[in-house]
């Protein structure tokens, strides 16, 4: 069972032109058995990681201390599937994490979950 779960929201301008994600705000929920059951009955899980993490990602993930499981990547519309699977208690937080992801779309940028679990 994984003792840490670890949720970044990435961001990067929606331009024609590819442009680099950028880390953006780190999210946490506790205990993590809710946020990975969640997943795998929305059928979320295990979705994996893109190549192109933001750099503030990419050196979180690579200085973790335990083994990372579980990788995927969520959009602000899948939050609302999860959040179906969540225990209650949790609704308001992961609510409040798509309202912050839309704000961001509303400005001008793509936004993403970048989501991993430490054993």
């Amino acid at each position: 069972m994984p003792t840490l779960t670890t949720i970044f929201c990435e961001t990067r301008p929606h331009t024609q032109e590819p442009a680099e994600w950028t880390g953006e705000a780190r999210f946490l929920l506790d205990p993590p058995g809710d946020l990975l059951g969640a997943l795998h009955a929305a059928h979320l899980h295990d979705l994996g990681h893109p190549d192109d993490l933001s750099v503030q990602v990419s050196a979180e993930a690579l200085f973790e201390d335990g083994e990372i499981t579980g990788r995927t990547v969520l959009s602000a519309a899948d939050l609302a599937t999860l959040t179906a699977h969540l225990p209650e208690a949790h609704h308001a937080r992961v609510l409040a994490w798509a309202a912050f992801a839309y704000a961001l779309e509303g400005q001008g940028n793509d936004a993403r979950f970048v989501i991993w679990f430490v054993e």
